[in-house]
């Protein structure tokens, strides 16, 4: 099986938005003649451009106190999110985000509705590409040889859901500022998003409730995940469960002042 087929088995198809989430390493595992571009090509040539494909490109330029920060640069800042990331955000036809620490590379019918501007006071919430894809009919998750350690979109769940650290930055020890930084200026934000290493719960939750299914070839996982169906479990599971989103006590200086203060 090519790696073509693969995405076909897992349910892509033609018109559907899909923001992803990959390794790129855990490909070239299973399908080892591949490269980053056949990777993308093949996600093109299925969607087309009557759908949306969409990868994060994630910088954290945050301004600090410590006055060592990074300033992001739209067209030159690099992805710090993986090798397909980077490389999505380079080609033809892709533009890109200007979110200084959350910015989204855009390829397809989404460039129609979301530009080069977009950067919201809320990067991964209200007005951000997260919140673009909730209203869409026909949006998904790809997940390619990662787990929900990756998922953004859970970071706009503890938004929405508003759990109770969903405004307070956890990287104080990191001397990090609820600023953005970039050659155009900066920008306050809203939420400074934390650990999402215990998001794997609400993975495992889905998987005994059967509502996502892990599709397997050789030693590849990967997973298709309806957005509309992730929003309202999600809602349910964060409101309901959001000391599991935590890292167990003292695994995580993140976490531990999350708990410290809100449990």
């Amino acid at each position: 099986m090519n790696f073509k087929q693969y995405l076909k088995n897992i349910g892509i198809k033609s018109g559907q938005s899909v923001i992803v989430h990959s390794s790129f390493r855990k490909i070239k595992s299973s399908f080892v003649s591949i490269s980053p571009e056949n990777v993308i090509s093949n996600l093109n040539e299925i969607i087309t451009e009557n759908g949306s494909i969409i990868f994060p490109t994630f910088t954290y330029c945050f301004k600090k106190s410590s006055g060592d920060y990074e300033v992001f640069d739209r067209l030159n800042s690099k992805s710090k999110v993986g090798l397909l990331s980077e490389t999505f955000r380079t080609c033809e036809g892709v533009i890109r985000t200007s979110s200084p620490t959350h910015s989204f590379a855009l390829w397809g019918n989404v460039k129609s509705e979301m530009s080069e501007t977009n950067s919201p006071e809320s990067p991964l919430g209200e007005g951000s590409i997260l919140d673009w894809l909730t209203k869409q009919p026909n949006s998904y998750v790809l997940m390619l040889g990662t787990d929900f350690s990756s998922l953004t979109f859970g970071h706009y769940l503890e938004i929405i859901s508003k759990v109770p650290w969903f405004d307070f930055s956890p990287w104080d020890y990191m001397n990090v500022l609820p600023i953005g930084v970039s050659i155009d200026g900066e920008q306050k934000l809203k939420e400074i998003p934390g650990c999402a290493k215990s998001f794997v719960n609400f993975e495992k939750y889905l998987l005994e409730k059967e509502l996502i299914k892990r599709y397997d070839y050789k030693s590849l996982s990967s997973y298709l995940i309806d957005i509309g169906m992730l929003l309202n479990e999600g809602i349910k599971y964060f409101s309901n469960h959001y000391e599991k989103l935590l890292c167990p006590a003292s695994a995580c200086l993140a976490c531990n002042s999350r708990r410290e203060r809100f449990l």
